[in-house]
Order: C-alpha cells, then sequence, then structure tokens
C-alpha cells in the first residue's frame, strides 16, 4: 500500500444565509439543511435590514429568502445583491402555496413553500449544479423553466428601487423600448425592467395576450375600447391605463380580429 496516497480534498461548502422573521420557520429550514453536506450555514437574519449587513459581510453564495416579512418584504433585499460579485443565488420561501412564483429574476434559483420538505429542498439543491438558463435563450422562470405563465402565476416585477408580485393577467399591456419593456398595469402604474419584448410573448400566456405590433403585446381581457382616430390611427383604450395606446390601421385590425 503506497503510504504517500492522500484521500482527495472535499470540495469547499456553499456558505447559505437565512432570512426570515419567524425562527421556528428558520429552525425548520436548518433541520432540513443537515441532510445536505455541501451546504454551510453561516448566518440567519429575522429582516431586510439584518440581512442586507451580514450579505455584504460574510458574500454567501445562496440565500434562502422568506418574503412575507413586517416593515420590508424579502424582495426589497434584491436591489441590495447587485454590487455583489458573483451575486448570490436566491430561493423564494413563501406561504403561496396555490400558485407558483414564476420569477423574471435572474438570482432567482426557486421557490419553496412553508413548511418545506425535504423532497422538495433536495430538487432546489439539486439546482445549484445545474448552469444557469441563458437570458438571451428565456427569461429565468423558479418553477418549470419551458411553461408558459398561466393568468394565475405570480410574477415579480422589478424597477429600480420598486419590488412587486402580480399575476401575469393582471399585466394590461408590455410595450418594448429597445432591451428594456415597459409593463402596463392597473391604475395606471408602470415600470420599466430589463427584459426584451420577445422574452415577455415567449413567457406571458397564449390565450390572453396579442403581439399587436414589433413593439406591443396586448391583455385582450383589458381592452376597453377602440376608437378611430383618423383615417391612419387608432386609441385603443385598456382598463386601468391613464392613457390610450396609438394603433395603425393594421395593428388595430390584427387587434380586432383577436377579440
Amino acid at each position: 500500500m503506497n503510504r504517500n496516497t492522500q484521500t482527495p480534498a472535499s470540495p469547499p461548502r456553499l456558505r447559505v444565509i437565512l432570512v426570515d422573521d419567524e425562527p421556528t420557520a428558520r429552525v425548520q429550514l436548518t433541520n432540513r439543511l443537515k441532510s445536505h453536506p455541501e451546504l454551510e450555514i453561516v448566518g440567519e437574519a429575522e429582516d431586510v435590514t439584518s440581512a442586507n449587513d451580514l450579505v455584504q459581510t460574510l458574500k454567501p453564495e445562496l440565500i434562502f429568502l422568506d418574503i412575507q416579512m413586517p416593515k420590508k418584504n424579502g424582495f426589497e433585499l434584491l436591489p441590495k445583491l447587485e454590487n455583489l460579485i458573483p451575486q448570490p443565488a436566491v430561493v423564494f420561501v413563501t406561504a403561496y402555496d396555490e400558485y407558483a412564483i414564476r420569477a423574471f429574476e435572474a438570482n432567482a434559483l426557486d421557490y419553496l413553500t412553508k413548511p418545506v420538505s425535504a423532497a422538495r429542498l433536495a430538487k432546489t439543491i439539486l439546482r445549484l449544479s445545474k448552469p444557469p438558463v441563458s437570458e438571451t435563450a428565456m427569461p429565468h422562470a423558479v418553477s418549470t423553466a419551458r411553461e408558459r405563465l398561466r393568468a394565475e402565476d405570480l410574477v415579480l416585477l422589478r424597477d429600480k428601487s420598486l419590488t412587486m408580485m402580480v399575476k401575469a393577467g393582471e399585466i394590461i399591456a408590455v410595450e418594448a423600448h429597445g432591451d428594456y419593456a415597459r409593463i402596463l398595469l392597473n391604475e395606471g402604474k408602470n415600470l420599466m425592467m430589463k427584459q426584451t419584448l420577445s422574452l415577455w410573448e415567449r413567457q406571458l400566456p397564449a390565450d390572453l395576450f396579442i403581439k399587436v405590433s414589433r413593439s406591443l403585446l396586448v391583455n385582450t381581457q383589458s381592452v376597453a375600447k377602440m376608437v378611430k382616430r383618423n383615417l391612419l390611427t387608432w386609441e385603443l383604450h385598456l382598463r386601468g391605463a391613464k392613457e390610450p395606446i396609438l394603433l395603425s390601421n393594421l395593428e388595430s385590425k390584427r387587434l380586432r380580429a383577436a377579440l
């Protein structure tokens, strides 16, 4: 036997932070993670402020992030991660159990519902070894990457410091602005996201949205009326939008055919 033979060194463990305002939830997740020696819990936080302090100091590779927390929800931590190189992967932990959260968010590795099951957690950990989906290929969905959104699926929307979660069916239109898209919501709300229109076209429900032009997707259920403005232009009035969208004759014809 060769006495100089050395046992190969174990691969470094991934550094993990748990963020949840409920101590019992952190204990439950900690116990689940004991079955995964490739992970090392290096810190815990009960709110976004303390979580940010830990993240900036400890530079974890993975964060289990609760969504519903007092004062600030978990999404408000996401912009604070953008200055980290490399950025940690994020697993959302949520009480939503009726609909999957499909996040247009590069760092969203997966989502887990409470209470976290051992089998579901194992699937999440397995995804750590898979290469990320390229944004140029399709938006990253935290459920099944190739599935289209359903009207009731929750979508994570981010615009600078603003982060919100809405149902896909609540989006009334998407307008292209170069590599960005303007997302129109009810009550005149809108935000800009760095996602191309083609990415949204591949993900939004095909039974709700129609591509009216190269720069516009419309939720057909949000159409209130269409008014002819002159010989060349129509006004598209959407429920919940403050101002009409101008369409050409061809675009208006395309939309009217889909209604």
